[in-house]
Formats: structure tokens, C-alpha cells, sequence
């Protein structure tokens, strides 16, 4: 019981999750989520994407996991390629209320 206590007092003392932050890692998330997606649905393993981009096993892991340091214009270009699609980069005055393979990042 005594551990509990001090873990709670500890988490109290936390600062709290800047929203920023907290948006940033949800957007990574879900882009991550969406490559997974979108792999499988083609039918392809990790390994067989990597070798399609000239890349590592372990390379699509870490952009499935999400959450991270955020993926490069070039390195998304590329799973595209890879995946039979494209990539669009966009700055509309007005976000459709429904995107279709995308991820709303701003």
C-alpha cells in the first residue's frame, strides 16, 4: 500500500501533458496507423514493404510504432511509391470534413 501512495504522489507532482505535445504524438500515432493499414491491407508483410523501398524490416517497424519523431516528406514519398499511391501535402483555406487515407495534422 505504501508504494501505491508514493506512486500516486508522484504522478501528482507530474506537470501536466502540453497540448501540443499531446496533439503531435496523436497525429503520429495515427499516421502510423494508417501505413499499418494500408500494408496490410495490400497483403504485404513488413519485410516485403522494406524491400520495395530499398529499406529494413526493423525501418517499418518504427513507422508503424508511431508516436516518434515524426516521419520525413521523402521517407512517406517513398511508402507511397512502395504501396501503389500517392502522396498529397496540402494547405486548403477549408479541411474537408471527411478525408479519405489521410491524417489530419493542422
Amino acid at each position: 500500500m505504501a508504494n501505491h501512495s508514493r506512486w500516486e504522489d508522484i504522478k501528482a507532482k507530474r506537470p501536466p501533458v502540453p497540448t501540443g505535445t499531446r496533439s503531435a504524438v496523436e497525429e503520429g500515432f495515427a499516421l502510423a496507423q494508417m501505413i499499418y493499414d494500408l500494408r496490410t491491407g495490400a497483403g504485404l508483410s513488413q519485410r516485403e514493404l522494406a524491400q520495395r523501398m530499398g529499406t529494413t524490416q526493423s525501418a517499418i517497424s518504427r513507422l508503424e510504432e508511431g508516436g516518434g519523431s515524426g516521419n520525413r516528406v521523402d521517407t512517406l514519398a517513398r511508402v507511397a511509391t512502395a504501396l501503389g499511391r500517392h502522396l498529397v501535402i496540402s494547405f486548403p483555406e477549408t479541411v474537408p470534413t471527411k478525408l479519405k487515407d489521410a491524417v489530419r495534422v493542422a
